[in-house]
């Protein structure tokens, strides 16, 4: 009896049965009783995959709604695998148009200058976000083993020393030191609203009044067999009021049989405040020159040639729409050389009127 009594009050056999009892309590709580919840997690920590697919959804909510500060936020909550899941997208759009795509990249150009100046946060995906929270539980865990070993090696010692004067030793608090949830949960919602919230100068941006800061920018496509196209986009101040619309369509056809020939195509620009709306008539090289064609499209709108490069201006009572073509490409077949479109491209400034 006197053998197991001194064995039990042995320093080194109570340290080392104390750590292992605090590592076992340590993993107790730490993954059964107080386990880590995720909450408020941003597209930055989600796999790759997934990003391009978040990125998907923001080009087609864009492309409803036209709420450009929300997609921005959306685009910058993606952090640094922003241009990369957007480059997926445009590689393999999936249900995505080609259009929206391209409306999501002049988006990008009037904002990206403004919004680039704050640091994005990497995407980590789940898996590093886990590893990173994997080290702290492990070193508390240590932590906690060995202040509990030290903990009873200080009581065994203070036992013995007053055990002939009836002194009780103190108990130490062993939940001490453990860490609060929810601080930790409320310290991980604040890095994810930084990354969500939208860049103040981007903002700024988006609010000018000047002609020198456009209102909204949009890039159509047509392409060759899209007998239906016709693409229009409202134009609306920064606080979110309706002041137009403008668009592209087409305008005639030449030739006959599937799919169409277009050989010119109507910009139309629509102002709430005018009692009109301008219409000007894209014309390819050969309608251009055939003085019975130009003559007979004059009735639609102002004739005006087709040129890669080129910028043909709307105006209206307090709107002003500049088209640039970006791209145009002919078509080939036994009509007349440069009669037809093949492929035109064209981007939309829209800016209100004397600021």
């Amino acid at each position: 009896m006197q053998q197991a009594k001194a064995w039990a009050v042995r320093p080194p056999v109570m340290i080392g049965l104390a750590v292992v009892a605090g590592i076992a309590v340590g993993l107790f709580l730490g993954w059964l009783v107080f386990p880590v919840e995720w909450t408020d997690a941003t597209p930055s920590m989600l796999r790759a995959d997934v990003q391009v697919d978040y990125m998907r959804m923001v080009i087609d909510s864009y492309s409803v709604n036209r709420n450009a500060d929300l997609a921005m936020q959306r685009y910058e909550s993606l952090g640094a695998a922003g241009p990369v899941a957007l480059a997926e997208v445009a590689a393999s759009p999936g249900d995505v148009s080609d259009t929206s795509i391209q409306n999501f990249y002049a988006l990008i150009e009037i904002y990206q200058p403004e919004a680039s100046g704050g640091t994005p946060t990497p995407s980590t995906g789940s898996g590093g976000a886990a590893a990173g929270y994997l080290l702290p539980v492990c070193g508390l865990t240590a932590l906690l083993g060995l202040m509990l070993g030290g903990a009873v090696a200080w009581r065994s010692r203070a036992a013995r020393r007053d055990r002939g004067r009836g002194r009780p030793a103190e108990t130490p608090d062993l939940y001490a030191g453990l860490p609060d949830e929810a601080y930790v949960g409320e310290v991980y919602r604040a890095e994810a609203d930084q990354v969500a919230a939208p860049s103040a100068v981007a903002a700024g941006a988006a609010s000018g009044a000047s002609a020198e800061a456009p209102l909204a920018m949009f890039r159509t496509i047509y392409t060759i067999g899209d007998d239906l196209y016709d693409d229009s986009f409202s134009i609306e101040s920064p606080a979110g009021d309706f002041l137009g619309e403008c668009g592209v369509g087409l305008g005639d056809v030449i030739g006959v049989g599937e799919p169409k020939k277009v050989t010119a195509l109507e910009l139309w620009l629509f102002d709430k405040n005018d009692i009109q709306t301008v219409t000007k008539v894209l014309l390819s090289r050969f309608a251009f020159n055939d003085p019975e064609t130009r003559a007979r499209l004059a009735a639609k709108g102002d004739p005006v040639p087709a040129a890669s490069g080129s910028v043909v201006t709307l105006e209206t009572a307090s709107l002003l729409v500049e088209a640039r073509i970006v791209d145009l490409v002919y078509g080939e077949s036994a009509l007349p050389s440069e009669s037809f479109f093949e492929r035109v491209t064209i981007e939309l400034r829209a800016s209100r009127k004397g600021g």
